[in-house]
């Protein structure tokens, strides 16, 4: 009886690997099709938005300013379509709800249209008048840092971020960061190096499960008014963070090089460079690179 105990165990457990690696193997295929189904919606609704068929654009575009596998630059143009679209239409209530949406994401947006519509872009002044009270372009400043792309629960992580545009105007710079699934952002200040640059050092949460951590960053002003911003709460970046503790130690030490804005070093530990030079947006005038 005992022997035939012990044969089930072994059966099952067998199974349960298979069935792990099934699991394992079809994950990232299942990852890719889904970001190429955005891209393809995407694709589609800028067709229809040059073809100037504005309700195709609004229903095509729909999913994918909701969808997990969207990049936040796929997300915000989407919601830009839309709220064109929609203007366009002549449904205003709709129009401003949608650039609201995109403003709550990067408050600093800066409409892509090249009609040169004065009515579009007074719309959308308007609008971001009322989301983003006290915004001032011309205090915008740009926030490039680097992050590793995953961390250990327990072990110290030290994360350098700098100004590359308008540092004069950052005066602090946050770190917001939460464990996935958590509600609130913890806020970590990021330590004043000089010449624009400032230092986090933060430690994950102890855990002997690995889980992700989200978080931004944001740079503000004299009056504690943003400034700058990297990713945003409804937007954040990741970190995956394994199980297990050490002993604290900085991340880029062997390999950061500042290399000026925009610049990638490419590290041993495969970091992820986050930055200014591409068209996924932060506060003007700078941006935001995201994977």
């Amino acid at each position: 009886m005992a022997a035939a105990m012990r044969r089930l165990a072994l059966v099952a457990a067998l199974a349960g690997a298979v069935v792990s690696t099934a699991v394992i193997a079809v994950a990232p295929r299942a990852a890719w099709a889904d970001a190429a189904s955005v891209k393809k919606l995407l694709a589609a609704g800028e067709q229809f938005f040059e073809d100037q068929d504005y309700n195709k654009v609004i229903k095509v575009l729909r999913p994918v300013a909701s969808d997990p596998a969207a990049t936040r630059a796929q997300q915000l143009r989407a919601l830009e379509l839309t709220a064109l679209s929609y203007l366009i239409l002549g449904d205003e209530a709709a129009a401003r709800a949608t650039f609201e949406r995109l403003l709550d994401i990067d408050p600093g947006y800066q409409l892509t249209d090249r009609s040169g519509s004065p009515r579009i872009q007074r719309f959308f002044d308007e609008v971001r008048a009322a989301v983003t009270p006290g915004f001032d372009a011309t205090m915008a400043a740009t926030l490039d840092h680097a992050a590793p792309p995953e961390a250990t629960a327990g072990r110290r992580v030290e994360i350098d971020v700098r100004a590359t545009a308008g540092a004069e105007h950052v005066k602090e710079v946050v770190f917001f960061v939460r464990r996935r699934g958590d509600q609130d952002y913890h806020e970590l200040a990021a330590g004043f190096r000089g010449d624009g640059r400032w230092r986090v050092r933060w430690t994950p949460e102890a855990s002997s499960e690995p889980y992700t951590a989200e978080y931004y960053l944001e740079g503000r002003g004299l009056g504690g008014e943003p400034v700058a911003r990297v990713a945003s709460p409804d937007v954040p970046l990741t970190i995956a963070i394994t199980a297990g503790a050490g002993k604290p130690r900085a991340w880029y030490r062997h390999w950061w090089v500042w290399a000026g804005a925009g610049a990638l070093a490419a590290g041993a530990v495969g970091a992820i460079w986050l930055g200014g030079g591409s068209e996924e947006g932060s506060l003007p005038p700078g941006t935001v690179t995201l994977p």
